[in-house]
């Protein structure tokens, strides 16, 4: 096997090999480095080929760090074709692993102190095992819930739970409207639900100019759009979603405070779920669940019944892992993280 460096003129190659993958993961999408480039940051793209063939691929991004810092980060990745032996796989990380770095060296910038990973779901957890690799806290939803489309819709709605059958026709006969949108002025009205939520919950989300730089980006490569659902006139409830390759993905979404009674969110997604299912899509990720024993069990209690409703299988996958360029910095990031 051997690695190569990919650049823009093997962009379609490459998405061709992403999209060819389990559930097509947009974060390994070359739209996906684009946006991350425009935040500022270093993108680096990999492939492994085994003969004449891609075997492997993988998206590094370069995060930054406090005192001039930086460590490396393969969001959902690195891919791997399905079937190959666990020796060819562990071979794989390995000369990812070392690849990566060597990136970093030619392009002078020597701050890493670590790389992230999360193995894709086509990896074997007894790849990753004996190498020396430390277990870490998720940056992306380790579970989540994939609705396969290809039945059809009646058979869609008879496998939902019965609630979230009738919640769907009770928004219906409320009025409640649909609409799927690409003008960036509508993006507001998800900010604004947006902020609406994370206050409500109590949790953080992205600024606004990440939010603003996502849909741009993504909107010139068509992959997002935004869906809003509006009572009297009122936008309720707005969701941001993600298609690629054979996936739709609802990413984010926020609700308002008032008119929960009309049921908004389960029409949205029923809608949503639909649209992906008549532009030919395999597959609708719910993007993260918390099933029960998890860490966040209680909290997303709620989010997770209401995506469970939808029906769908519960996808696992390996979780992050943290491979150690440099021990002394590595242990004084971790002691940093722990008292702030």
């Amino acid at each position: 096997m051997r690695l190569i460096e990919l650049y823009q003129a093997s962009q379609d190659y490459y998405n061709d090999f992403v999209v060819g993958q389990t559930h097509s993961p947009f974060l390994q999408s070359w739209a996906w480095g684009e946006f991350q480039r425009q935040l500022g940051k270093k993108v680096w793209r990999l492939g492994i080929k085994q003969g004449s063939s891609l075997v492997a691929s993988a998206q590094i991004i370069s995060q930054p760090l406090r005192l001039d810092k930086t460590y490396l980060y393969i969001p959902r990745g690195p891919l791997m074709m399905p079937g190959l032996s666990k020796e060819t796989q562990q071979e794989i990380v390995e000369l990812i692993l070392s690849k990566a770095r060597d990136i970093c060296h030619a392009t002078k910038r020597e701050g890493e102190i670590f790389i992230r990973l999360e193995p894709d779901i086509d990896c074997q957890e007894r790849t990753i095992l004996p190498l020396p690799l430390i277990k870490t806290k998720d940056v992306q939803p380790s579970n989540t819930l994939v609705l396969d489309l290809l039945p059809d819709q009646k058979t869609l709605l008879k496998n939902m739970h019965s609630k979230t059958r009738y919640n769907i026709n009770l928004a219906e006969r409320r009025g409640v409207k649909i609409r799927q949108t690409n003008n960036l002025k509508d993006l507001n009205r998800f900010l604004f639900l947006a902020k609406t939520t994370a206050a409500r919950a109590g949790f953080g989300i992205w600024p606004d100019k990440y939010y603003l730089q996502l849909f741009e980006t993504l909107n010139r490569h068509q992959m997002i759009s935004l869906w809003l659902a509006e009572y009297k006139r009122e936008v309720v409830v707005a969701n941001l979603v993600i298609n690629f390759g054979d996936t739709v993905t609802y990413l984010h979404g926020g609700s308002a405070n008032k008119n929960k009674e009309v049921m908004a969110p389960h029409l949205l997604q029923w809608q949503q779920i639909r649209w992906a299912k008549k532009n030919s899509y395999n597959f609708y990720d719910f993007w993260g669940i918390a099933p029960e024993g998890s860490a966040k069990a209680k909290s997303w209690q709620g989010i997770t019944r209401f995506k469970q409703g939808f029906g769908g299988q519960e996808i696992n996958y390996l979780g992050s892992y943290e491979y150690v360029y440099n021990p002394f910095w590595y242990g004084l990031y971790n002691f940093i993280k722990k008292i702030r």
